[in-house]
């Protein structure tokens, strides 16, 4: 009883003492813990995913928008000006050609993006695609026609 006595005394070397021994019994806690903790055991081999499977999964992310299904466009003709007033005569999908300005939806998910002297900026689902104007035909005449008189 002396020695219970003597360990809850709050004088300075007693209080001192009573600290060392909280300590001491933390660190013998923490480090019994760290000590006698099992070993970890060998991890499970990884998949290699530069293997291919040999399955076409293209079909498949379509479904989701992996594989985003391009609209066929064609350019006729741009009508440009150093004002940024720009239109272009495209044809979409095959449909006749029609006049377009900048900004303006083709169809859905897709935009003119802009217009330069010899092609326009088409931005399908996010991607700007640049599309030259095709080739005029020997055939079709250009600019004005003059009219002469019978």
């Amino acid at each position: 009883m002396a020695n219970l006595a003597a360990l809850s005394r709050t004088d300075g070397p007693g209080l001192l003492r009573n600290l060392a021994i909280m300590a001491l019994t933390a660190g013998i806690g923490v480090w019994s813990a760290l000590l006698l903790a099992p070993a970890p055991g060998h991890l499970p081999p990884t998949l290699d995913a530069s293997t291919a499977s040999g399955q076409d999964t293209s079909v498949a992310a379509g479904w989701f928008g992996g594989n985003a299904l391009r609209v066929p466009i064609t350019v006729t003709g741009v009508i440009w000006s150093d004002g940024g007033r720009a239109a272009a005569l495209l044809s979409v999908n095959g449909s006749p050609a029609q006049a377009y300005r900048v900004g303006q939806t083709l169809a859905p998910g897709v935009s003119l993006a802009g217009v330069t002297t010899n092609g326009v900026s088409i931005d399908q689902d996010g991607v700007i695609e640049e599309l030259a104007m095709q080739e005029n035909p020997a055939d079709l005449v250009q600019g004005f026609i003059p009219v002469t008189e019978p």
